[in-house]
């Protein structure tokens, strides 16, 4: 599944930076379409937010490693 290959590149590429931070975002992906799946499926109404919430926390993630990639390429 694409959440084991972006397990096994995060496992592979943990001293790059970037490659980690794409890694760890396609794993997001692959959590928010399997509880969005999941959802639907069930028509479970009341977990209908949980997907949101995920994308939220996805995209807070991405920021803050987006920003410290910015700060340690400025130190380089």
């Amino acid at each position: 599944t694409a959440f084991m290959v972006s397990l096994a590149g995060l496992l592979m590429y943990r001293s790059h930076l970037m490659s980690s931070l794409l890694c760890l975002e396609g794993m997001m992906l692959s959590l928010f379409v399997l509880a969005t799946l999941t959802i639907l499926n069930s028509h479970f109404t009341l977990a209908s937010m949980m997907p949101i919430i995920l994308l939220v926390f996805a995209a807070c993630e991405a920021a803050l490693g987006l920003s410290l990639l910015v700060m340690v390429s400025n130190t380089y």
